[in-house]
């Protein structure tokens, strides 16, 4: 019996493997173009993310590789830094989670506001898109967002009226194509065809048809006989600058988000499976090994990713020995057959990432966040409008920023609420007070009238700071002198201060 299940588990992870696989082979290859990269930097990372990393993971189920939230921190290193000092910080980020690891660091990883990681997906998203939809129609996309935006019109406007046959229009055609096949795939409503890859199926069509009627597209994937002549080491003298500010803040940038997302899709994965059970810090440091191994071989950043984790659990897989294989099919693809990817128009692969931006801009959880929280949706619009103005890592700084802002607010708010009960006044406090509100409690309890008698409830105040509770005692002691009654309930607060002198004052 036990060799039966052994068997059906076997079976499932096999045929999920080749669903992930087929998944992952267009991703990876898409982000490298859009980095900047030769095909090998994604298809190395994707099968170390696969092999390696999933051999060590902490969750079985979780799919490893290059992931499209990086391209924008990616592309501004190679402007900045350049090539090689790329996969040295990459070699560092493996070693700095390797590290966050054995600390139990991993944890803390997980401490973003929803509200942020929702407007760093959506800003990476509009980025990722417009910068894409230039490549998908043949032109060149602009440094910014703003460059990108207001040279939309002008790019639409000559890759698709006059039709004239030219490269740009041909490229559109190809882009548009691949993006309609992924739409319609997606909305088949037999489910057992959804079983084969969208983007695969959208690759693969415009493919055969640039093939078919040879159009004159100049951008195809170029890929040699031999894939692995292309593994280049890290040069020993890029170690030099190994304790270079810029290399060291940005290997921390990518750690903070490769691990932050890596480890927001393992808690969603826990949710998606009840077979899955996250241990963070052995993660953190499965990814750690991947990414040192990664950066010394010219790879990109490995985190953990949503898509392929998605569809690894949608297949039924059972263990970790499906995400190894679907490292292993990207190993025998690329050893025996890498001129199949040729024949692939680049135009059809930043078509792919275009549909990819679009559906990380996720419009519901936006719409969620509004309905939870205006504050939690102005921390949203301020990281992502941050990111598309600035950069991904000032934009993050930003919205973190903001959350702080609105958690001090939070925690400095307090309620001052008077009651009159006829024969009194109900002085009711709750909430947090410390010295900054401190003039406007005088204000009200210098205006609280001097003929009638005064009850201070503040069984209800969480936490107040010496300088209110001081001011509060000397009010209580100055209306010794009034011809009213004064009585104040400390309720809680009084454990705060335990040396403190409290009494209640009645004046009959």
């Amino acid at each position: 019996m036990m060799n039966l299940i052994n068997f059906a588990s076997i079976k499932k992870d096999f045929l999920a493997s080749i669903i992930v696989f087929l998944i992952a082979m267009p991703l990876a290859i898409g982000i490298s173009i859009a980095c900047g990269l030769p095909v090998y930097s994604g298809l190395i990372s994707a099968i170390i993310g696969g092999i390696v990393v999933g051999a060590f993971s902490g969750n079985s189920l979780q799919v490893s590789g290059p992931a499209a939230g990086l391209i924008l921190i990616i592309t501004d290193i190679i402007a900045v830094q350049g090539v090689e000092k790329l996969f040295l910080i990459i070699f560092i980020v493996g070693l700095l989670q390797i590290l966050f690891g054995l600390f139990s660091l991993g944890k803390w990883f997980r401490a973003i506001s929803p509200a942020i990681i929702q407007g760093m997906l959506a800003g990476i998203g509009i980025s990722i898109f417009l910068s894409q939809f230039h490549i998908m129609l043949d032109s060149k996309p602009g440094n910014s967002f703003i460059g990108n935006i207001s040279d939309l019109l002008k790019v639409l406007y000559y890759s698709v009226l006059p039709l004239d046959g030219s490269q740009h229009h041909i490229a559109s055609m190809i882009g548009f194509i691949t993006i309609g096949t992924i739409i319609v795939w997606n909305n088949i409503p037999n489910k057992k065809y959804k079983v084969i890859p969208s983007a695969l199926v959208a690759v693969i069509l415009a493919s055969v048809v640039a093939g078919v009627a040879h159009l004159d597209i100049l951008n195809y994937i170029q890929v040699g006989e031999n894939f692995w002549e292309n593994v280049s080491f890290i040069k020993p003298s890029t170690f030099k600058y190994v304790l270079n500010f810029n290399i060291i803040l940005s290997a921390l940038i990518i750690t903070f988000i490769a691990s932050a997302e890596t480890l927001l899709t393992s808690n969603a994965i826990d949710k998606m499976c009840e077979r899955s059970k996250t241990d963070y810090n052995k993660e953190i440091i499965a990814q750690g090994i991947g990414n040192s191994l990664s950066g010394l071989v010219g790879g990109l950043p490995i985190t953990g990713v949503i898509v392929r984790s998605a569809a690894n659990i949608n297949a039924e897989a059972q263990t970790r020995f499906s995400t190894i294989m679907h490292g292993m099919w990207i190993v025998l693809f690329v050893t025996f057959f890498p001129q199949i990817l040729n024949y692939i128009p680049q135009s059809a692969l930043a078509a792919i990432l275009v549909y990819t931006g679009y559906k990380l801009v996720d419009i519901d959880a936006a719409k969620r966040l509004y309905h939870l929280s205006k504050g939690e949706f102005a921390i949203y619009m301020i990281t992502l409008i941050a990111i598309l103005c600035t950069n991904l890592f000032e934009g993050i700084l930003v919205g973190f920023g903001a959350a702080l802002a609105k958690s001090v607010f939070k925690m400095l708010r307090v309620h001052i609420r008077i009651e009159d009960e006829n024969e009194k006044l109900v002085v009711k406090l709750s909430g947090n007070i410390v010295f900054i509100q401190l003039p406007q409690l005088i204000d009200i309890f210098d205006h609280l009238p001097s003929d009638k008698n005064v009850y201070v409830c503040a069984e209800r105040l969480h936490f107040m700071d010496h300088a209110c509770a001081d001011f509060i005692k000397d009010w209580e002691t100055g209306r010794k002198k009034l011809d009213v009654i004064t009585e104040v309930d400390w309720g809680s607060i009084r454990r705060t201060y335990p040396n403190f002198k409290w009494r209640k004052f009645h004046k009959d």
